[in-house]
Parts: structure tokens; C-alpha cells; sequence
């Protein structure tokens, strides 16, 4: 007989109860998502997205206000930092602004301690003919060929770095790019200016790449680089630069012609007279003006002479105003003026200059240069006078340049004379020397020089010891004019300076 189990009353009562009451306890401990409102992370989610928002406002009107078309951007505590399409990179802060200039496309910004990474993009050009041949066998011509992907158009290697002229004077030019754009003392730039060229009477046109000068670095900072020029080389502001494997263009032997370009020229050549007590000068003063055409307008004054002793006074000038067609290997011109004529030969009684007994005639002058006139070239200029109703030789002055080698990279060395019936002849040789510029404005030479000087002229005398003028005459001393020959010449120095305001 098997006896069933069995609880007493009073426990199945307890736990009947505890039953009941379980469920109610446990929903009033949970309580609904409802009554307790949004959770604490989604409310940062909203905060963060408000934030970005704002950031890419400000980054986008920032953009929008300098020009910049946005390849890439990043937000510092400073402020933002903006990448453009132009390969500029501009930098906000508190109230300031920079501009810096990638050295190449920029393709992203990545934050680094206390700066920024700027991540270009490098581009290279390759000639078809020197890309490798593949080691595997032709495509059979009767296989499909396959399409060929569209690719963009590559820019050369001098193309990936391209600098502006912002300052030139003095014969250097300063571009906006330095060794932070990768750019390295002693390389070579060409600086050159795109030209647009009209195609005939149509409207259409293309554009043409003019270099001004290839030029190499002298000095570099972090964001500029200035570059020296050759002689009579131009480089104007606002020009480009960029690197290049070619050759520097300066040329001492044979320097471009510069148009628009003013020159003013004043040589003193002081002497000795020797055998007597005197001194004198024979000097020289110019002034012309390269227009834009292949003429020039110049003004010479070559001698400008005077000489003073016991025995006489002399005067010995020839002044002519000269018009050239003038390029940079040669120059003809052809010039009007007067002269002074000093010689018994020609001597008619009468002085034109008082005190100094020369007499005064109509001038025609030749100019004639074989060369570049701040190069290598040789000169000379032939003087006529006008006498007695027909035009008479009255001298020749010129002169030779060569560049002085190894003396100097700005220097030449000269020699210079000159002889005629005006009253003059000397002999010289210098050295010329480009103490500032490059020849084009602001440029200044100095040419110091040795040599010999001497003047004549004609004084009167008494005809019973002197040549008589006019000669197969008869007349008694008292109804004609006696003259004799007299000349002051010795030891001279010049010194010469040439200014191109």
C-alpha cells in the first residue's frame, strides 16, 4: 500500500499567494521606454551631427569667398584648412589668413601633430617610343581588340609646378614658390609668358608659350626663390615660372637688343700738354632711346674738347643728332649737325668760336656697328663738313668690345679712337663694367680708361715767319692773315658712366 504525499494546509496557502503577487512586483520594477524619455547617447549623436553641420558651413563659404574650388579640407582648433584645385592651401586662424602653394594636384588633407599633411598627386610624361615592348606574344589580328580606357591628359614634368613672377628689378626676378614647394638652390626656371595669337581675319586665335629667359636660383627661402637674369634679359611681374632641363639663356657675346630703353652717357677724358704749360679735356656726352621698332633717336657729342695753354686756346667739337635702324647684331644710322674745323687747309680768316679761332661748318655723320651693342662689336663713325660749296672728309672715331672673360661675368674690354679735321686725335683702351642691373633699366657701367690726347688748331702769326692763307696771292703783310699750326696732346685718363633710367 503506497501513501501519496501531502502538504498541510497552511504552506500551500503561502505559496499560492507568493505566486500571485510576483507578477505585479516585476512589472512595477521595469518600467516602459515611454516613461523615461530618450536615451543619453542619441541625444550626442544630435549634438555631434549640429557640430559638423556647422563646420562644413563655415568651410564652404570660406571656399566660396576666396575663389577655391575644394579638393579637400580639414578643421583644426586654429580654424580650417582649405585645399584647392589651383594646388593653393589656405589656413585660417584667429582673424589671419595664409596661403601656401602645393608642389603638386592636391588629392587629401591628414591631420599630423600640431600640422597637416598635404598628400599630392606626382605626374609623369613618357614618349611613346621609349615605353618597354610587352615580353608576350602579339594579339592575333583575328582576336577582338580590346576597347582602351579613356585616359586624362597627362602635363609634362615642367608643367606640375608652376611659379608667378611677383617682383623684378635690378636684373633678378622673385617667384611665389620656394623649398617647401620642392624647389632647390641653383636650378634652372625657365620664366616665360602664353601669348594668344590671332589665326588671320577670323576670330579664331590660339596660344603660343614665349620664354623670356631661363634662369637659375641664387636665393631660396621657404615660399620665395629669387633668380638672377643674363644681360638685357626682361622678365616683367606677373610672368610664370617653372623647372626645366634646358640650357640658361644669357649670352655675353651677342645680348638681345632691350626696346623702350633710354640711355645717357658722359665720358671726361682730362690730359697734359706737354712741351707747354697747359691741360685740356676731350670729352664725349650721348643720349638715345631704343623704341620699340628696330630704330633709334641718339644725340652724339663726340669730341667735346677744349684745351688751354701759353701759345692759344683750342675748341674741337662735332655734334650730330643720328636715326638708326638698329638691331642686335648690327646698327647703320645716318646724322646731321656742325663741327668745329681747325686746320690751316680750310682756314678762310674768320673765327666762328672767338677767342679759340675755329671756325664752325655744316656736319654729316655715318654710323656703322657690326655686333650687339652690350656684346661683342666693333663701331665707327664718319664725319663729313661742308666747305667751300662741297662736302669734305672731316675724321673717323671707333671702337671695338670683347667680353673680359674671366675678369668678371658683367665686364668688357674696350679701346676706343678717333682723328679729324674738327682738331682732335686719341687712342684708348678700358675696361667696362656693369656695376648694377642687368643692363635693362637702372642699370649703370663705369668704363675707366688710359690712353693718349691731342688737340690742334691754328693761330695767327706774322706773315714774314708763318704759312699764308689764302697761298698765290700777292698782296702786302698788311692786307692778308698770317696762321700757323699748334697742337697741346699728352698723357690721358677717362672715366666714363652710362645710366638707363
Amino acid at each position: 500500500m503506497f501513501l501519496r504525499p501531502t502538504l498541510s494546509i497552511p504552506l500551500t496557502a503561502a505559496i499560492v499567494a507568493t505566486l500571485l503577487v510576483l507578477p505585479e512586483a516585476v512589472a512595477q520594477e521595469a518600467p516602459s521606454p515611454s516613461d523615461t524619455g530618450p536615451s543619453q547617447p542619441d541625444s550626442a549623436e544630435s549634438y555631434e551631427a549640429a557640430e559638423e553641420a556647422a563646420e562644413v558651413d563655415t568651410i564652404t563659404s570660406r571656399a566660396r569667398a576666396e575663389g577655391c574650388e575644394l579638393v579637400a579640407s580639414l578643421m583644426r582648433e586654429q580654424g580650417p584648412v582649405l585645399a584647392c584645385s589651383d594646388q593653393r592651401v589656405l589656413l585660417f586662424g584667429d582673424g589671419t589668413r595664409e596661403v601656401r602653394r602645393a608642389s603638386g594636384p592636391i588629392d587629401a588633407l591628414l591631420p599630423a601633430e600640431d600640422d597637416v599633411w598635404v598628400i599630392t598627386r606626382r605626374q609623369e610624361a613618357s614618349l611613346l617610343s621609349g615605353l618597354p615592348r610587352p615580353a608576350g606574344p602579339a594579339t592575333s589580328p583575328e582576336e577582338p581588340a580590346l576597347p582602351r580606357p579613356d585616359l586624362p591628359p597627362s602635363s609634362s614634368p615642367d608643367e606640375a609646378l608652376v611659379a608667378t613672377v611677383v617682383e623684378s628689378q635690378h636684373g633678378s626676378v622673385i617667384v611665389d614658390m620656394g623649398g617647401a614647394q620642392g624647389l632647390e638652390a641653383g636650378q634652372l626656371l625657365e620664366l616665360y609668358e602664353i601669348e594668344t595669337i590671332r589665326l588671320g581675319d577670323t576670330s579664331e586665335s590660339t596660344q603660343r608659350v614665349r620664354t623670356l629667359a631661363i634662369a637659375p636660383i641664387d636665393s631660396l627661402s621657404e615660399n620665395r626663390a629669387e633668380l638672377s637674369l643674363g644681360v638685357n634679359e626682361r622678365v616683367p611681374a606677373g610672368a610664370l615660372a617653372r623647372p626645366t632641363d634646358q640650357e640658361r639663356t644669357t649670352s655675353r657675346l651677342a645680348p638681345p637688343r632691350l626696346p623702350g630703353l633710354a640711355r645717357l652717357s658722359f665720358t671726361l677724358r682730362p690730359f697734359l700738354a706737354l712741351g707747354t704749360v697747359g691741360a685740356g679735356s676731350l670729352s664725349e656726352a650721348s643720349a638715345a632711346y631704343q623704341f620699340k621698332g628696330p630704330w633709334t633717336a641718339e644725340i652724339l657729342v663726340d669730341p667735346l674738347a677744349v684745351g688751354f695753354s701759353r701759345a692759344t686756346n683750342l675748341l674741337a667739337v662735332i655734334g650730330t643728332a643720328i636715326v638708326s635702324y638698329d638691331t642686335t647684331p648690327f646698327q647703320v644710322g645716318i646724322g646731321v649737325g656742325t663741327t668745329t674745323i681747325n686746320s690751316t687747309a680750310y682756314q678762310s680768316g674768320s673765327s666762328d668760336t672767338g677767342g679759340f679761332g675755329a671756325e664752325l661748318g655744316f656736319a654729316i655723320s655715318q654710323k656703322v656697328r657690326l655686333g650687339a651693342l652690350d656684346g661683342i662689336h666693333i663701331q665707327l663713325v664718319n664725319n663729313f663738313f661742308l666747305y667751300d660749296g662741297a662736302f669734305r672728309y672731316g675724321g673717323t672715331a671707333g671702337g671695338a668690345q670683347v667680353p673680359a672673360g674671366s675678369i668678371g661675368k658683367s665686364s668688357w674690354i674696350v679701346a676706343r679712337g678717333g682723328a679729324g679735321f674738327a682738331g682732335h686725335a686719341f687712342g684708348e683702351v678700358g675696361l667696362k663694367v656693369l656695376a648694377r642691373g642687368n643692363g635693362d633699366r637702372a642699370s649703370i657701367f663705369f668704363v675707366p680708361t688710359v690712353g693718349l690726347a691731342q688737340l690742334r688748331g691754328t693761330r695767327e702769326v706774322d706773315c714774314g715767319s708763318g704759312p699764308t692763307l689764302p697761298s698765290g696771292e700777292q698782296a702786302t703783310s698788311g692786307e692778308r692773315t698770317c696762321y700757323a699750326e699748334v697742337s697741346q696732346g699728352g698723357p690721358m685718363i677717362g672715366f666714363q658712366i652710362e645710366w638707363r633710367p
